[in-house]
């Protein structure tokens, strides 16, 4: 029996592994907010992974990263926004914008408190590859100018709280930010 237990114990990380995303499927910039006067860093973490099988799937997606958010509950409420199955709404507007275009998704979006040192709420906007063609089309409209050059991804966040501040945060992509997006993305995007 302990044999046992231990080759399930060795085996265990080899299990989980393929579910999480690997190198070359994240890439995270660092972009800044705005919540009423409080002005702050931020994350952006944009994800593309592949299906691998029936029992994983894919997805495609954009997070938003919010440092020290206990600092912003006063102003923000970040609990209508957590887990899975949070119904906030469709309160998120992201917008791209290059080369004096504009593309804009307003969309609902569900959030967790990230395990980082610096205690993040992570807001995501995902689309399972698999599931999800319409979600998938839509993250891939507003996300392809980004891996294109010079670029602006504005998230703007809007408050559950009646009067309460949204959280606006702004990306500056430089042309080699865009073509690290580009690597990372462009299997998810469909072209």
């Amino acid at each position: 029996m302990r044999i046992l237990l231990f080759l399930l114990a060795l085996a265990a990380p080899a299990l989980v592994v393929p579910a999480l995303a690997r190198p070359g499927e994240t890439l995270t910039l660092a972009g800044e907010a705005r919540t009423g006067s409080d002005l702050r860093p931020v994350r952006f973490t944009f994800l593309c992974s592949a299906n691998e099988g029936p029992q994983v799937t894919g997805v495609l997606g954009l997070d938003l990263l919010v440092p020290m958010h206990d600092t912003l509950r006063a102003i923000f409420d970040f609990d209508a926004f957590e887990g899975p199955d949070a119904k906030a709404g469709a309160l998120t507007r992201l917008e791209t914008r290059a080369e004096g275009a504009s593309v804009q998704l307003q969309s609902m979006v569900s959030g967790s408190i990230g395990v980082a040192e610096d205690q993040p709420f992570v807001f995501s906007a995902i689309a399972a590859r698999r599931r999800d063609a319409a979600r998938v089309a839509e993250l891939s409209r507003l996300l392809a100018p980004v891996t294109q050059g010079a670029a602006q991804l504005i998230w703007t966040q809007g408050n559950t709280r009646a009067g309460g501040a949204s959280i606006i945060a702004r990306l500056e992509i430089s042309a080699a930010d865009a073509t690290r997006l580009r690597a990372v993305l462009e299997p998810c995007l469909g072209r």
